[in-house]
């Protein structure tokens, strides 16, 4: 027992720390599986030792409910912990997660996005944002289609907490963010329409020159720099540095639609803003083990703790 619960407090501080720090990668890494398998072991000799004496002393057992009620809880305790663990460990060496990021019409193949060998495709049919009345979002929906074999197989609109959940593999709605369409006109080139994330570099033919696609600030104002007054997308700005190789040039913050003169017969256009949801995928093969377990831990917690009291002697 001793062991049992050092083992627990090593990983729930090492879950802590990694969710914070490395929340992808951690509940995949050797150390998290050694704890892992070095509490799967000792539980699984508790509960066989439990299930031992629960059968050496079952004829005397029997003959108090007490006693039966209570053994059989302390049993079901052991082995919940178990399947935790089980199915902890399927996730840990065979689950996957991914984030993908959709703008409106956008479809994602969802095989070649995450290890899996179910063939089906995920649209976004509409991403909406609801705010409060301070300009701050209450809300993110993003309205998904799952096709199948070239039919719609199901429509769903979720939410934070509400995820999409279609053979073994769940989308949660997780964040958003910005892509800027951007008009560029370089020298005697045709004109063309690029999309920009923050932090992207726009690189032209005629000029050595570069723009940095800064930051979109929804609601700018002057005195917060680059902060934004609230997400809500009232004096839009796209802050925006022009380098000459590595020098620096300036930085501006354009409003939509003002073309901007980066050099002779090269201009940028910021057009607009478009949103994109950031889904997170999961696959995990062991929630089936988990649930079960969880609902046999507690259903043993509960029996052991508020169940009828037992004789410390015929214990």
């Amino acid at each position: 027992m001793t062991a049992g619960l050092v083992l627990l407090a090593l990983i729930g501080i090492a879950s802590a720390v990694g969710s914070s720090f490395w929340p992808d990668v951690f509940f995949k890494t050797l150390p998290f599986r050694v704890l892992l398998l070095l509490l799967f072991i000792n539980m699984a000799l508790c509960t066989i030792n439990t299930l031992k004496r629960f059968l050496q002393h079952r004829v005397q057992i029997s003959k108090n409910w007490r006693l039966l009620l209570r053994s059989t809880g302390l049993v079901m305790l052991h082995a919940g912990v178990v399947f935790i663990l089980i199915g902890a460990s399927l996730y840990s060496f065979l689950g996957h997660n991914v984030q993908l990021k959709l703008l409106e019409g956008d479809t994602a193949e969802i095989n070649k996005v995450i290890p899996t060998d179910k063939a089906f495709s995920i649209k976004l049919n509409k991403f909406t944002i609801e705010f409060n009345e301070d300009g701050s979002p209450s809300q993110y929906y993003s309205e998904l289609v799952v096709s199948e074999a070239g039919k719609t197989a199901l429509t769903k609109t979720i939410s934070v907490n509400y995820p999409l959940s279609y053979k073994g593999i769940k989308a949660y709605q997780i964040s958003y963010g910005y892509l800027t369409d951007v008009l560029i006109r370089d020298g005697d080139a045709a004109e063309k329409t690029v999309l920009a994330e923050d932090g992207d570099f726009i690189q032209f033919t005629a000029t050595v020159r570069a723009v940095k696609v800064f930051k979109y600030i929804p609601n700018f104002d002057p005195e917060l720099g680059l902060e934004t007054k609230s997400v809500e997308p009232v004096n839009p700005r796209v802050v925006y540095s022009v380098y000459n190789g590595t020098e620096l040039l300036g930085v501006g913050a354009a409003p939509f639609g003002k073309p901007i003169n980066i050099d002779e017969n090269v201009t940028i256009e910021f057009q607009n803003a478009r949103p994109y949801t950031v889904l997170f995928l999961k696959t995990d093969p062991g929630l089936p083990l988990v649930t079960s377990g969880g609902l046999l831990l507690m259903l043993g917690i509960c029996i052991v703790l508020f169940g009828p009291s037992v004789r410390k002697k015929e214990v």
